[in-house]
């Protein structure tokens, strides 16, 4: 039946059975569309259908246009109602879903991250000219002797590339000496009066030295997201994984004063003689390289304010000097504090190891401990 000129028409079918199978009586179904006609197949039966939209509001208005004999069409038209609104209600979110993962894909998003790192263990080894010293740092070493520290992370995103750079650099001053002290004793008894003649050395060390450590990171790298947009609040159950891949670049200087004071004393049944010596020496070696870069960061929520997240990467793999590697490893959890901050707590490790070609100077450094960050969304 159509309604007017503009293609909406009212079709009813009759089926010997229920539209789910089995048995029972027959029913007469109705349906209204409006729009453009296309002819598909149902059970077998052909009708007629409208490809775009269903006009719920006038299949409500269908008692008033029809007498009561029309009774059975009517009440046979609100009981496919259910079925048709759940197509369109499923098909309209779908499309809305999609529209908006499709919207945010597009969007700019900044992320900045600044962060403590907290190392409760720190081991060096520094070679110079041959020389090689190594020392054990505890938390409360580096909080009394640091001189400078810079830590952030910041990324740039647009649908699933971005780029992605990291500043770390820090700088320890710090003072170390001990003593070392030797007795060798040269007594002897005398063979004719059996009196005992005794005769002493004493050798004496003492050294003094004041060390600079200063090191700097810079990261650069593209990056390329698989899966959810990583935000301070996600839907439960959501991952994000971001690789990166690109260059970090590495400047080191290491400098050394050192004071030695070298003592001899003699003492026997005749002569008493004391020497001392003063000696003072620098030494200083200072090298900036690059390393290849590559890394990851995945993220799960655990609820819609809670994230857990695993970082990892890796530089240099040998390439700028005799050894030349470099990398970071961490893992911990994240709270959501509004839409756009997060913060987090995580356990760190970071270590390093150079030498340059052709000769022995350089240095290798292990660090870890906890790691407190704070993270901003701008998009």
């Amino acid at each position: 039946m159509s309604l007017g000129g503009n293609g909406i028409r009212l079709g009813c079918i009759r089926h010997r059975g229920p539209p789910w199978g089995g048995t029972g009586p027959g029913t007469i179904r109705a349906f209204l569309f409006v729009g453009q006609q296309k002819t598909s197949n149902f059970d077998g039966i052909s009708t007629q259908i409208g490809m775009r939209r269903l006009l719920l509001p006038l299949a409500f208005a269908i008692p008033a246009l029809f007498s009561t004999g029309a009774q059975a069409s009517e009440d046979l038209a609100w009981s496919y109602t259910p079925w048709v609104t759940q197509d369109l209600l499923a098909q309209a979110e779908g499309d809305e879903t999609a529209s908006e993962g499709e919207d945010d894909d597009n969007d700019w998003r900044l992320y900045l991250d600044l962060y403590g790192f907290l190392p409760h263990e720190n081991e060096g080894t520094i070679k110079l000219d041959g020389n090689t010293n190594k020392g054990n740092l505890s938390l409360s070493d580096i909080l009394e002797n640091v001189s400078s520290i810079a830590t952030v992370r910041a990324g740039v995103e647009r649908g699933r590339w971005g780029l992605q750079t990291g500043i770390f650099h820090g700088a320890v001053d710090f003072n170390d000496s001990g003593s070392k002290y030797v007795t060798r004793d040269h007594s002897r008894v005398r063979r004719l009066t059996g009196d005992k003649v005794t005769r002493k050395l004493t050798l004496k060390g003492d050294v003094e030295g004041d060390f600079h450590l200063d090191q700097t990171l810079i990261d650069l790298a593209v990056r390329y997201r698989a899966g959810d947009v990583q935000r301070p609040k996600m839907d439960q159950g959501s991952f994000s994984f971001v690789g990166f891949a690109g260059a970090r670049l590495v400047d080191g200087t290491i400098k050394t004063d050192i004071d030695v004071e070298l003592s001899a004393s003699y003492e026997g049944p005749i002569l008493k003689a004391e020497r001392s010596k003063k000696q003072g020496f620098s030494e200083s070696w200072s090298h900036t390289w690059v390393q290849p870069l590559i890394g990851m960061h995945a993220t799960y929520a655990l609820s819609p304010d809670w994230q857990a997240f695993v970082y990892a990467d890796a530089a240099g793999f040998g390439l700028a000097g005799e050894k030349d590697l470099s990398g970071n490893a961490q893992a911990g959890i994240a709270y959501a504090v509004g839409n756009s901050t997060q913060i987090s707590l995580s356990y760190k490790a970071f270590g390093l190891e150079y030498s340059a070609y052709g000769n022995d100077n350089g240095y290798k450094t292990f660090s870890h401990g906890p790691n407190i960050g704070i993270r901003f969304l701008f998009d």
